[in-house]
């Protein structure tokens, strides 16, 4: 397993969401332990989740 990159995403069940450099640095200790990290280059999964519009970056 490869480390999370600072910029990938975590998601809480109630869709909140940070970035990992965020979680790291302390911002959202008070939040559970239950989330799932999506790696930034996972658009699709970003979308689906609905953190990430259905525009990309390049258009």
């Amino acid at each position: 397993m490869t480390a999370h990159h600072r910029d990938d995403i975590v998601i809480w069940p109630d869709g909140f969401h940070a970035t990992v450099g965020e979680v790291r640095s302390g911002e959202f200790a008070h939040r559970s332990d239950d989330f799932e990290i999506v790696r930034l280059e996972e658009t699709d999964r970003l979308r689906e989740l609905g953190v990430m519009d259905g525009e990309s970056e390049d258009d």
